[in-house]
């Protein structure tokens, strides 16, 4: 499936406020990760870096990898000015270039519904050959925005690909960001199955 150019997504730098909302807008999918009390974390998909800036300052030692060159160095640029203490590296998310059992934990947040189910179910067992567990996070059908070309689904349909997968945990959770008066508004009126953590594990 299509997908967006990452390195214009993520050029934009994450200051500190935006950090923190970030990670306090998908705390039940950040203490699935805290509670595994890993001392290794991997993620794949590095993004602006905002999860794993987050973990880092927890004491978590972090990898996140990219495929595109322009993303690892827009993520850096924000773990400096942020002082985080990641680490960042070009890889192959379809191919890490990691041996068995390299980290206690592989998390992501918004990377899954980008593919199609197929590639779906090779990225999760490539993850779980370097890590006994995956934790990760994707937007629903109550999400409002389909501007980066998400597969919006439901825990149902999500549930379903990992059918030949060992689901450990899965579960809805959300907290609209109040910047917006509709959010507001569909919080009130108790909209909060914004987003599907699932975690997967080795049979």
């Amino acid at each position: 499936m299509a997908h967006p150019k990452w390195s214009s997504v993520y050029q934009k730098q994450v200051d500190f406020k935006e950090l923190v909302d970030h990670a306090y807008s998908h705390m039940p999918y950040l203490e699935e990760v805290i509670n595994r009390d890993p001392g290794k974390v991997l993620e794949v998909g590095a993004g602006g870096g905002s999860t794993s800036i987050f973990l880092t300052y927890l004491g978590i030692k972090v990898l996140a990898v990219d495929n595109d060159p322009q993303v690892i160095v827009s993520a850096k640029q924000n773990n400096d000015q942020l002082r985080g203490k990641l680490e960042l590296q070009e890889a192959d998310a379809f191919k890490l270039p990691f041996p068995d059992n390299s980290f206690d934990v592989v998390c992501h947040q918004g990377f899954f519904e980008h593919f199609e189910d197929g590639e779906i179910v090779k990225l999760a067992r490539e993850q779980l050959r370097v890590a006994p567990l995956v934790v990760f996070s994707v937007p629903t059908i109550f999400y409002l925005s389909r501007s980066l070309g998400e597969r919006l689904m439901t825990k149902k349909r999500w549930d379903a690909i990992f059918h030949d997968i060992n689901i450990v945990k899965s579960f809805y959770y959300g907290r609209p960001r109040n910047d917006a008066l509709v959010k507001r508004f569909l919080s009130g009126m108790g909209w909060k199955n914004i987003y599907y953590c699932c975690l997967l594990g080795r049979k």
